[in-house]
This record gives structure tokens, sequence and C-alpha cells, in this order.
């Protein structure tokens, strides 16, 4: 089964230092760095090693990085024919600083040239998709990739009935309102934080969130609360998956891998509980460890940490 990503293709470098915040005239050395693919590079990498056929759909810049974040994504084995290298543009770079408590602070260097790169009509796009994924870092006015064609691969999909599962994530506190609507409003499954359900719904109380997102059309919500694992919410349940123990490195790309997992078992046929067993299991050995992209768990890793608790997937 085949899964479709849409937009926020970056490079990611992690720097490790000593702590935050950062502050004038004290200085930190910072020993080790990594370049990754990142955004939802994360996504596809965790998708396709855990067994899914992989699609990513949006835009590089044609320079180093651009190159960089292609090849990272051919050696996962994720497709990259409808990536489009748009020419006289900068792949867009995130810079994380990661201190020894696994806190983190993301610095933007966006990528620039064009302001956005428009997708080609391509009717074979949706050939053998299962599902489509998209973050509001998609949808967002200085993406790479044109917000305008992520929404239409969106609107697209829920024509064709495709189950789209859409990350509500941070960057939708700075888009037009509407836009999100009218992604939420394609969807069929939303993922969230709890601090993210409620701020953008401006409830009081998450099942009052739950259901004013569950009103604008999707079925189901997933609600990630990290070492506490996830609530899901449906149509015909409620359910809450306990998360795992770990000791946390570094958060950044756990939410990505997390909906990677989720994805796959809703691909395969898994329940809910087994959806966000899986899920769980992912993002917490996502977070111990240093890094995105080649860093992320392995399909053998995830699957042993489910044995290990009891789980017989």
């Amino acid at each position: 089964m085949k899964v479709l990503s849409t937009g926020d293709l970056v490079a990611d470098l992690i720097v490790p230092i000593r702590e935050l915040p950062l502050r004038a005239e004290m200085h930190q050395l910072a020993n080790k760095r990594l370049f990754e693919a990142g955004g939802s590079c994360n996504f596809l990498i965790v998708a396709s090693r855990l067994g899914l056929e992989t699609q990513a759909v949006g835009a590089v810049g044609d320079d180093w990085l651009g190159d960089f974040v292609l090849q990272q994504l051919r050696d996962e084995s994720v497709g990259v024919g409808h990536v489009f290298v748009a020419p006289n543009t900068d792949t867009t770079l995130s810079i994380a600083l990661v201190d020894s408590n696994a806190e983190h602070v993301f610095v933007g260097a966006l990528g620039h040239g064009l302001d956005t790169y428009q997708m080609p009509s391509n009717d074979d796009m949706f050939l053998g998709v299962g599902a489509v994924f998209c973050t509001s870092y998609a949808l967002s006015d200085h993406s790479l990739f044109s917000p305008a064609s992520s929404m239409v691969i969106l609107e697209q999909a829920h024509e064709k009935g495709t189950p789209i599962f859409f990350d509500l994530g941070p960057a939708a506190f700075s888009i037009d309102r509407g836009t999100i609507r009218r992604a939420l409003t394609a969807s069929n499954t939303v993922l969230t934080t709890q601090d993210e359900l409620l701020r953008w719904t401006e409830c009081a109380n998450t099942a009052q969130a739950a259901a004013e997102i569950r009103k604008l059309g999707p079925e189901t919500l997933v609600i990630k609360m990290g070492s506490r694992g996830c609530t899901i919410v449906s149509t015909h349940e409620e359910i809450n998956v306990e998360g795992f123990e770990v000791t946390p490195r570094d958060t950044a790309g756990a939410g990505d891998a997390f909906a990677a997992a989720f994805v796959y078992g809703y691909l395969r046929g898994c329940s809910f509980a087994e959806m966000g067993a899986i899920a769980n299991a992912t993002g917490a050995i996502t977070v111990t460890r240093l890094g995105t992209g080649k860093q992320l768990p392995q399909r053998e890793e995830i699957f042993d940490l489910l044995q290990q608790h009891g789980f017989d997937l």
C-alpha cells in the first residue's frame, strides 16, 4: 500500500549544546553536528522503514542541500518522482539547537528564490495511494512548495475518497484559520497535541475541543501526549493508549515518526489500540536519540520494544 506526503521537504542541521536558553557573551561549544533530511521527510522515512511504499510530493532548491535531501530519501526507498527541483532557489534549512535536557529551539533559514513552486498536473499521482499525509507547515505562505498546490492535493484526495491524515502542528497558529479549516474539513484523521488542540479550537477542555474538530468533518482525532501515550477519539469509541517510559534526548521529529507509524497501523487494518501502541513505541524510540532523518528508528527496534511490553503485533 502506498502513502503520499505533500510539502515541507527541508534539511535539518542538528547542533547539540549544553543548555538553553542562549545568552549573549555566554559561549558554548558544539562538538557535533548532524545534517539530516527533515520536515515531512521524517514521516516518509519511518513509513518506508515500516514497509509502506512511500511517495514524496514537494520541492527542494537546486543547491547541495536539495541534492542531499533527495539522496537521503532515495537511500530510504522513498519515491521522489514528484519532487520538483525549483530553479534558482535555496532549499529550506531548519537549524535545531538541542540541549542536554532534550529541550530544543528551531532557527529557520527559509528557502528563497521563487516564492512558491506550483505543481504541474499529473494524473498518475494517486495511483495505488491508500493514504495522504500533510502537516500545517505545508500550508504556510513561506513554503517552497506552493501551499495552494498542497491544498489541491488534499482536496483531490478527498474527492477520490483517499483517507487524509493531517497534523495540526505549531505552524497552524501562524496560518489563516480559513486555510486550516479547509484542510481539517478534507481530512479523515487529525493528529495534534493537547495544547495545540485547545489553542486552535479556543475551547476550555479537551472533550469540547475534540467535538469542535470532529464537527468540521474528521472522523478520528488522535491526541499525542508524549510519555503518557495518546488518546484516540472517533465516532464509535474513545480510548487511551498507554505510552512508554524512556529518557528523552531530542524530541524533534517524534511527531512525524508517530504519524508514520499510526498511518502504517491504519493501512495494515490494525485496531485503534494497536495503531496507538505502534505509534507510541515509534515516538518513544525517536526521542531517545539525537537527530532526525536516518537517525530515526528501524522497524525491528519498534517491534522489539512492543514485544518487550507484551504487545504481539
